[in-house]
């Protein structure tokens, strides 16, 4: 199966243009895993969002960006989602700004079922244009700590533009998706970005970025990655049997594996695109990513999205 994944990666990347940068023949056939080789004592995995909930990733100086996560102590006994009673601190550090305390509100509007940690930064007016290297720091009441940084493809990460793209929407209703715990021993996370080759639709003004509030016609990019906690490695082909996504009404969709970032600053997840029929019903749609190991571990994670008209 490593065979036609790693293939398949690459083919969809490069014809649609899924993420930015060069073709990945450009940089040495160096496999990077994201977010690491190996599991540290916290995994965290975090999205930028609208107060409303709707992911986003560029927003305009003096806008509100809400940082949302979970957190999961790889250590423990029972890999169950951190919640405050757990924590000594969770914070958002950003560069120049005081850090953004995250606080354990699952009810927020800007929450969701999977990350119901939130913390709101309100961006000032002054603040330069350009990506914002936020990193994500945990200290566990057990003395364990953990960081998270960015996937390294720049339209989908945290940019601040006096142009930024209007947001399409609200995001899902709170609560919609299914917790982020599917197996004592996987962890996953998941998001989607616009794909930069829709074929029922206009392209956005700008392509791969953050969004889970989709018009009917565009495309859609799931990204995904993850651990297997009894081994501590990261979910790669070399440990994977079958990695998919399903949509109501859909069969099952394959993920590959494959490098995606600037030439330089590659790293390996997983992602494969949909393309939003015209007629597809409206509301929230629940994306069910699995994966199953080789050793037999089941893994999933429920990503919510909003189609509109």
């Amino acid at each position: 199966m490593k065979r036609i994944l790693v293939l398949g990666a690459a083919v969809a990347c490069f014809a649609m243009l899924v993420l930015a940068g060069a073709a990945q023949a450009a940089d040495p056939p160096v496999v990077v895993p994201f977010p690491a080789a190996k599991v540290g004592p916290i995994f965290i995995a975090a999205q930028t969002a609208t107060p409303t909930g709707a992911m986003a990733s560029w927003f305009k100086p003096g806008s509100q960006v809400v940082f949302r996560a979970y957190a999961v102590d790889t250590k423990a006994k029972k890999h169950t989602v951190l919640a405050a009673k757990d924590v000594k601190y969770f914070y958002v550090t950003i560069p120049n700004q005081p850090n953004v305390k995250l606080a354990y509100k699952p009810s927020d509007p800007a929450a969701s079922k999977t990350m119901p940690w939130v913390g709101t930064w309100t961006i000032p007016s002054t603040y330069p244009a350009g990506l914002v290297n936020f990193k994500i720091l945990v200290k566990t009441t057990a003395k364990r700590v953990g960081a998270f940084v960015q996937m390294p493809v720049a339209s989908a990460q945290l940019n601040v533009s006096a142009t930024a793209p209007a947001v399409l929407g609200n995001g899902p209703a709170p609560g919609a998706a299914a917790a982020a715990i599917s197996s004592p021993d996987i962890v996953l996370y998941a998001d989607t970005v616009n794909g930069s080759s829709p074929v029922a639709a206009p392209k956005r003004a700008i392509g791969c970025t953050q969004t889970n509030v989709y018009k009917r016609g565009e495309q859609l990019v799931l990204r995904t990655w993850g651990f297997d906690l009894s081994t501590g490695q990261t979910l790669t082909t070399d440990n994977v049997d079958t990695a998919t996504f399903t949509i109501a009404g859909l069969a099952p969709v394959t993920l590959p594996y494959g490098a995606h970032g600037a030439v330089g600053n590659k790293v390996w997840f997983w992602a494969m695109y949909w393309n939003i029929p015209v007629d597809y019903p409206l509301g929230d749609v629940t994306i069910h990513v699995e994966f199953k190991t080789d050793s037999g571990k089941t893994g999933t994670y429920d990503h919510t999205i909003t189609i509109i008209p």
